[in-house]
């Protein structure tokens, strides 16, 4: 028994020796379940309960801009909420990033103002940032950014939105060595086969790391699912854009319209004519 106990202490001893948070004053402890983290649940973490109420916040904010929930693709929103766990509550943390002193940036939502921000250097593996923005890339709201238009521009914007919602600045560098661990990444076009049925009898479908996939990502918004021998373009010939149902209708109001005034026209003209008629009578 004393024996068992010594190898637990040790374990343990050896595991917070090779695991560091990048905060000094916190060491990775177990926190229970964790909402927006499903695959840290009773795992030692750096995040503490006030990351995990900020993290629920921010991931409906995921959903309504990348997921199918804002018309984009709910495996870029998991990617990204997997992405976003890892550096707020991995247990090593100092293994890929780390603070480098605090300024003061502009704030993004307000030009005129000032926010005292931490500075965070993060290093993510260049695969990593290639896979999660591949999944991200045909979302309308990247299509509609024009700095988020290559993994390095996608990213280093994500860190710039953290000034406003977390008070950092997060810097992005792209290295193989000393760079944050995320395996299996999920392509836009993967098909889940992971599934559970509600009460009701609702069918959902799940990635590995406990984040529901609402909808499999489409052609317009995963160029993966597209399939190369639909014909997605059609080119245009003499009648293109012809509603022959909208052009019928038309003429026929037109033909009906322009009948009526010639019928009323020769109606007043023969009205008129028999009018004479009857005064010249009358005047004999």
């Amino acid at each position: 028994m004393k024996f068992q106990i010594f190898l637990i202490i040790s374990q343990q001893f050896l595991y917070f020796a090779s695991s560091a948070c990048v905060d000094e004053t916190r060491t990775p402890i177990t926190i229970g379940k964790i909402q927006p983290c499903p695959f840290y649940d009773n795992k030692p973490v750096c995040c503490r309960q006030d990351n995990v109420d900020q993290m629920i916040s921010n991931y409906r904010s995921i959903d309504a801009t990348f997921g199918q929930d804002g018309g984009g693709c709910d495996i870029c929103g998991a990617n990204l909420k997997r992405f976003w766990c890892i550096y707020t509550c991995d247990p090593d943390q100092t293994n890929f990033m780390k603070y480098t002193g605090r300024a003061n940036v502009t704030d993004p939502a307000n030009k005129n103002k000032l926010i005292e921000v931490q500075l965070v250097s993060l290093t993510t593996k260049p695969q990593v940032a290639c896979e999660v923005y591949s999944s991200c890339s045909r979302t309308s709201f990247v299509n509609q950014v024009s700095a988020m238009q290559s993994p390095g521009g996608f990213f280093n914007f994500l860190g710039e939105q953290a000034i406003t919602q977390g008070q950092q600045f997060i810097t992005f560098e792209f290295s193989d060595y000393d760079s944050m661990i995320m395996d299996d990444t999920w392509m836009c076009n993967h098909k889940s086969n992971i599934t559970t049925v509600d009460d009701k009898g609702v069918i959902h479908y799940w990635d590995q790391y406990g984040y529901e996939i609402k909808q499999q990502c489409g052609c317009n918004t995963c160029e993966e699912s597209c399939d190369a021998n639909q014909i997605l373009y059609k080119p245009t010939g003499v009648l293109y854009g012809f509603e022959t149902s909208y052009v019928l209708f038309t003429w026929l109001f037109v033909i009906l319209f322009a009948l009526g005034i010639t019928i009323i026209r020769k109606y007043q003209q023969n009205k008129k004519a028999i009018e004479n008629l009857d005064i010249g009578l009358i005047t004999s």
